[in-house]
């Protein structure tokens, strides 16, 4: 072999003497930001360390710096042959014995790059191929985003294995979270010199091992992904693996330091080095908390298949012993859902719970006390829980879901609250249905009950009616001759519920029927529309416990016609520089419902709908099937949009409307007997008169949303009684944020009488409910953030919720914390409870989260459009 002197080998010089040169010399061409030459606060050692990786400082990131990686001399198509080149300054040359290469020696080989000061090349007697190398003085390993500098090193070319000695190393890891592999660089992309800013680890060894691509294993070695000038964290092991074809590292023997002083040992360590799915423990919790004691959490994830996986989690609480619950997570081609199970046998803090309940409430007359008393004496100590939710779509057709939750008894979500779906407080959702849709029908079988839970230590919860089945069938034919439009609503639903404890009025169930066929005459053009529709709302009952003067099937036939009309006018203007598009959209809606009496028929699903500026232009001032409101009326509104030329983005929305009536109400909410939800019996007697159904012209109700910029938006809604002179129900929300991080929501709410309670002087104002929101995610400095949320029942002065959490994130670990209050329940004596959290969370960058619980989905919901970036790479 001759030794030539080429173009790219005085490129390799020049790399050589740049890489010898001053940190500061490095920094200039790359860094947007000047650095500051001063390094005296590290010593030689780091500034030595930190100049063979690469390391450039910089203050334009986080980290105070980034790696540099120099352009490889040879292209990286040679990372799938068995193709090896050499250079060398000076080579002996044999031909089937051992050739020696001297002074800058590099070897390209599978996509790495080799370089020392002397190697040792030795071939096979027979074929003369190489078969190994040996390298001394100062080896360094490249490959693209990773680099091994080392005393000797050792290479087989037939197997592809390597081994150096007393080494420095660094590599990137989470170098693309989306793949399973690292990225693949081009010839191009590789002969120039690139910013590293993906997070990368580095540390020393004593020996490094590569058995194969992307495999990399160290003995008596060190890992940390913090700059090398800094000394945050690292660990020590007796032996590290990071496996960048699984997205995993191992140690073993493992010492966690802080800044130099040893915290934690672990005779394994298993991590994740991207986001991949992988199976094997996951960072274990502690924490502890008055009703659970001390707790550990140590799940384990098993990825069963790419479509499958599983966590199951053992968990010891102090107070109450050992719970077990797994997690089950699936995705087939028709399917996708979540399957959650827990159970705690033998809870000692819930025996001691049933025993201190009885000998305070035992004595007490009140029936509802006395029947939630016997529910949890009599109830297990072994504690369980099943949360299921599953959307099927088996084709364009057919689809299911299941929304199921269960509890074993009424204290389970107080004491150990597994992030149910709540519908309510204490009532939990239980629900299964089945769809079938094409072009011109929708049909819906469904089954739906709830759990109600039902504490002594609360006030009384109503249980809910169950539908057990509803089918409901929906057709609709369109553009038929004479542009008429057909359509039909059918439901028929079977109701049924079971008695509140304590309570001793059964009440009424049974089936219901409602056909409700209809034809309209749109007509449309691109300035006006106006439609025309006449339904019939055909409805049978069939009950049992009712009173005895009641029927036992009531039936209700009514005529409802109702005209939609509308106007559309815009005009092209500009505001403070900027070309608008205005609309101005007036509405008239006219609806026509004869009095029809239907005091006898039951309350099943109904209520009264809160009026809003959308609420005006529907014919039914009530929800649900079991009354349809008598009316002669015409709702009228004004809408006005601001919609900007060049985006075709809505700067605003304002609408105001109202009601006219052109005579009474007389329809109520009236039931047969006291039934659920505190509804008023009618008893065969005329219904109460509500003053406001007497009135000739509804509240004015209007709606407001104005986006100022991307960063300022503003959402409003207000109700004004025309009678009173006064709001009686309005709302406003301001967000605030120029940047991701930066977020302040304000928000204020009243209802005029929407907060009563026990104790309030009529007439005061007091059952009103007047609530502010503020809630804030804030950066302080660049490393510094801080959370907060305060809401405030100024009415009943006491809080709702109170959150506040402070965060520190750093290039390679973070740390925050997070605690609150949030108002849970009344207690029969008006007693306000709360419940309290507190989290900490620890993030050491490329080795876990580390902490008592993740506040992630508290903070998400607790204030408006954060998003979580906590212990994510810089």
């Amino acid at each position: 072999m001759r030794n030539k002197i080429t173009r790219k080998k005085i490129k390799h010089f020049l790399l050589i003497a740049l890489a010898s040169a001053p940190l500061s010399l490095l920094a200039d061409p790359f860094c947007s930001i000047k650095t500051s030459p001063a390094l005296s606060t590290h010593n030689l050692a780091e500034l030595a360390i930190a100049r063979d990786l690469g390391w450039l400082p910089c203050d334009e990131n986080r980290c105070g710096g980034f790696y540099l990686e120099p352009p490889f001399i040879h292209a990286p198509e040679l990372a799938n042959s068995d193709q090896v080149q050499v250079t060398a300054d000076q080579m002996l040359f044999a031909q089937h014995g051992t050739s020696i290469g001297q002074g800058h020696v590099t070897i390209t080989r599978f996509g790495q790059q080799i370089i020392s000061n002397r190697a040792y090349l030795a071939r096979d007697p027979v074929t003369g191929k190489l078969t190994t190398i040996d390298m001394i003085q100062d080896v360094t390993l490249r490959e693209p985003n990773s680099l091994v500098i080392a005393k000797t090193g050792h290479f087989d070319l037939r197997t592809k294995g390597e081994s150096l000695h007393d080494i420095l190393y660094r590599t990137a890891i989470y170098v693309d979270s989306n793949q399973q592999k690292s990225i693949v660089y081009t010839n191009e992309q590789l002969q120039h010199t690139r910013k590293i800013v993906q997070l990368s680890a580095w540390g020393k060894a004593d020996d490094f091992k590569q058995a194969e691509s992307h495999v990399y294993e160290f003995q008596n070695a060190s890992y940390s992904t913090c700059p090398p000038v800094t000394n945050t964290w690292r660990v020590k092991a007796s032996h590290i693996i990071l496996d960048k074809n699984t997205g995993r590292g191992t140690a073993r023997n493992a010492r966690v330091y802080v800044q130099g002083i040893p915290i934690f040992y672990t005779p394994y360590l298993n991590f994740p080095i991207d986001s991949r799915r992988q199976t094997g423990f996951l960072t274990p919790t502690m924490g502890t908390s008055s009703k659970a004691g001390i707790t550990i959490r140590t799940p384990f994830y098993w990825n069963t298949a790419p479509n499958y996986d599983s966590t199951i989690t053992p968990v010891y609480l102090s107070k109450r012993g050992l719970e077990l619950s797994e997690l089950f997570r699936y995705l087939t081609p028709t399917s996708q859902g979540t399957l959650n199970v827990s159970a705690l046998p033998s809870d000692k803090a819930f025996s001691n719970l049933q025993q201190a309940y009885q000998e305070q409430y035992g004595s007490s007359t009140d029936p509802f006390t006395q029947a939630e008393l016997n529910r949890l004496v009599n109830a297990s100590d072994t504690r369980k829980s099943l949360y299921w939710v599953n959307t099927t779509r088996f084709n364009e057709h057919w689809a299911t879901n299941v929304d199921y939750n269960y509890v074993s008894d009424d204290y389970y979500l107080s004491d150990l609250n597994n992030n149910f779906d709540v519908v309510t407080t204490n009532q939990l959702l239980q629900q299964a249905q089945v769809t079938r849709q094409d072009e011109h029908w929708i049909v819906t079988a469904r089954a739906q009950g709830y759990q109600t839970l039902h504490p002594v230590d609360q006030s009384v919860i109503q249980n809910q009616y169950t539908r057990l089945p509803q089918v409901i069938i929906e057709g609709d034919y369109p553009n038929n001759p004479g542009n008429l439009d057909y359509f039909i609503m059918n439901d028929d639903t079977h109701f049924d519920v079971t008695n509140t404890p304590g309570s001793t009025i059964i009440a009424p169930n049974g089936n219901r029927l409602h056909l409700q066929p209809g034809i309209s005459l749109p007509f449309n053009r691109p300035w006006f529309y106006i439609t025309p529709r006449v339904q019939f709302a055909m409805t049978r009952y069939e009950l049992s416990h009712i009173t005895t003067n009641a029927s036992t099937g009531p039936t209700r036939t009514l005529p409802i016609v109702d005209i939609a009309s509308g106007l559309f006018f815009d005009r092209n203007l500009t505001l403070f520089g900027t070309a608008y598009r205005q609309t101005l959209e007036p509405q008239v809606y006219y609806t026509y419902i004869p009095y029809k009496n239907q005091n006898e028929i039951p309350v099943f699903d109904t209520t009264v709908n809160t009026l809003t500026y959308d609420e005006l232009f529907i014919y039914n001032r009530f929800s649900g099937l079991d009354r349809i409101g008598d009316a002669n009326q015409i709702s009228y509104g004004l809408t006005t949009r601001f919609i900007d030329d060049n985006s075709g983005a809505e700067k605003m929305r304002a609408g105001l409307g109202q009601i006219l009536y052109f005579r009474d109400r007389k329809v109520t909410l009236c039931s047969p007997t006291s039934v659920i939800n505190s509804m008023v019996p009618c008893n065969g007697n005329p219904p109460p008169i509500d003053p406001m159904n007497t009135f000739n012209k509804s509240p004015l109700s209007g709606v407001l949303t104005y986006n100022l910029n991307p960063a300022w938006s503003l959402a409003a809604n207000s109700i004004w009684d025309v009678q009173s002179n006064q709001f009686t129900n309005q709302s406003i929300a301001l967000h605030y944020q120029p940047e991701v991080r930066k977020i302040v929501n304000l928000g204020y709410g009243y209802v005029f009488n929407g907060d009563p309670q026990l104790g309030d002087l009529p007439g005061s104002g007091q059952s009103n409910l007047s609530q502010t929101d503020f809630s804030f995610a804030w950066p302080l400095a660049r490393d510094w953030s801080t959370v907060g949320r305060w809401t405030q029942n100024w009415n009943h002065h006491h809080f709702q919720n109170l959150l506040y959490g402070l965060q520190y994130d750093s290039c390679c670990w973070a740390v925050r914390f997070v605690t609150g209050r949030a108002f849970a329940n009344l207690s029969p004596t008006n007693t306000y409870k709360y419940n309290t959290q507190f989290f900490i969370q620890f993030a050491l960058k490329g080795l876990g989260n580390y902490g008592n619980s993740d506040p992630t989905q508290l903070l998400s919901t607790s204030v408006s459009g954060y998003q979580n970036n906590f212990g994510k790479d810089y």
